[in-house]
């Protein structure tokens, strides 16, 4: 099982838009420009996870919005993740983990490249990166937003 960070930009959709758009148990196919992963593409059962960057806009709407199954790739749509947001997605568009272990994590998921559309995480980073989601759920930290 691996688990994808897929980057979302507030000056194409809006954290507003999508918290009105993207629900718990309702699936998606997103297009993925480019990409990390050394070659290697999402699998049925992965993880994904939603971020915003901070683009130019609010600071304050950058963060983890989400986390997802993959369902699966598809090629001959001209490469579109398809996936179903799962608990606690939910919550956590409306309250992004978006601290500054969060934005951390992000920056080292990323690497020097930030303009992609999905990285593949490394396991310690993916280790770390769950941790931190379900620690801001159960309301243990609460960051600065």
């Amino acid at each position: 099982m691996s688990t994808w960070l897929y980057q979302m930009s507030p000056e194409v959709w809006s954290p507003s838009q999508y918290r009105l758009d993207v629900w718990e148990g309702q699936r998606w196919a997103w297009p993925v420009g480019a990409m990390s992963g050394q070659g290697t593409k999402p699998q049925p059962g992965d993880i994904l996870v939603t971020f915003f960057t901070k683009g130019k806009g609010n600071v304050t709407d950058s963060g983890f919005y989400g986390w997802a199954i993959i369902l699966d790739w598809l090629d001959a749509a001209g490469d579109q993740l398809r996936f179903m947001p799962v608990t606690p997605s939910d919550l956590l568009k409306m309250c992004p983990w978006g601290n500054d272990e969060a934005a951390k994590i992000a920056d080292e998921i990323r690497g020097n490249m930030k303009q992609r559309t999905l990285w593949r995480v490394e396991d310690d980073l993916a280790t770390r990166l769950r941790r931190g989601i379900l620690t801001w759920v159960a309301g243990r930290d609460t960051g600065q937003n």
